[in-house]
C-alpha cells in the first residue's frame, strides 16, 4: 500500500529503510524503538495532504476493493486528468462475520465490492464511479445481472442497482486494499450513514 502512494510521500526510501533492512537475508528480527518509529511515520505519511485529498465530484473515481479469509478492505481514490496522478480521498475495512468467513472466494470479492460502494455511499451516490477488484469473474456478473450466478450474488447485484459504475479487473499484486482485507477493524459492520448525513445537514444549514 505504501507503494501504491509512494510517489506522494517525500523521502518514502529514508523513512522505510529500518523496516526494509528487517527483510534482508541474514538479518536477525529485533524490533526496537528505531522500526517503531519508522512504523508510525509511514502510518502518519498515509494520511497526509500530500497523499490524501478532498472528493471533487468533477473528477473520475475509483473503488479499490479486496476480500481476504478474514476481512474486506476499501480504498476511495481519484484521479486528476492533467496530471494523471491518483490521490486517495478515504480508507475502509472491516472483518467478516462468522457466516461471512465461509462463503466462497468469489463471493467474498463481490461482498467486498457491496461494502465498499454501501460504506462511500456519500460520495457514490450519483456519481460514475469504477470499482477495481483482482476476481476477473466479478466484470461479467455484474455487467450483466442476468447471467447465471448464485442466489447470494444475484441478491447483491439487485441491492447495487441504485448506483452508476462498472466493475474493472486489476491483478491482487497491484491492489492497495490488499494490505486493509487482511488487517480489518475488528468490527463486523458498517458505520450507519445517516450518523454521517445528519453532521453534513447541521453543518450545511447552522448559522
Amino acid at each position: 500500500m505504501l507503494q501504491y502512494c509512494g510517489r506522494f510521500i517525500p523521502n518514502l526510501a529514508t523513512l522505510s529503510a529500518p523496516l526494509r533492512k528487517l527483510t534482508q537475508k541474514g538479518v536477525k528480527w529485533v524490533w526496537t524503538e528505531t522500526e517503531q518509529t519508522a512504523f508510525e511515520s509511514l502510518k502518519q505519511s498515509l494520511t497526509t495532504t500530500s497523499v490524501s485529498g478532498y472528493f471533487d465530484p468533477s473528477l473520475p473515481t475509483e473503488v479499490h476493493v479486496d476480500a481476504s479469509p478474514v476481512g474486506l478492505g476499501a480504498i476511495l481514490s481519484q484521479k486528476n486528468p492533467t496530471t494523471n496522478q491518483t490521490q486517495i480521498i478515504a480508507y475502509a475495512s472491516r472483518s467478516l462475520t462468522e457466516v461471512e468467513s465461509h462463503y466462497s472466494q468469489i463471493e467474498r470479492e463481490a461482498l467486498g465490492i457491496v461494502y465498499g460502494i454501501e460504506h462511500f455511499h456519500l460520495y457514490l451516490y450519483g456519481n460514475v464511479f469504477q470499482v477495481i477488484t483482482d476476481q476477473k469473474p466479478l466484470e461479467t456478473i455484474f455487467a450483466y445481472p442476468k447471467c447465471r450466478s448464485s442466489a447470494r450474488l444475484e441478491r447483491w447485484c439487485l441491492r447495487l442497482q441504485d448506483y452508476k459504475f462498472t466493475v474493472k479487473y486489476q491483478p491482487g499484486n497491484r491492489n492497495p486494499s490488499d494490505f486493509l482485507s487482511r488487517h480489518p477493524l475488528p468490527t463486523t459492520f458498517s458505520p450507519d450513514g445517516q450518523i454521517e448525513e445528519y453532521i453534513n445537514y447541521i453543518a450545511q444549514n447552522a448559522l
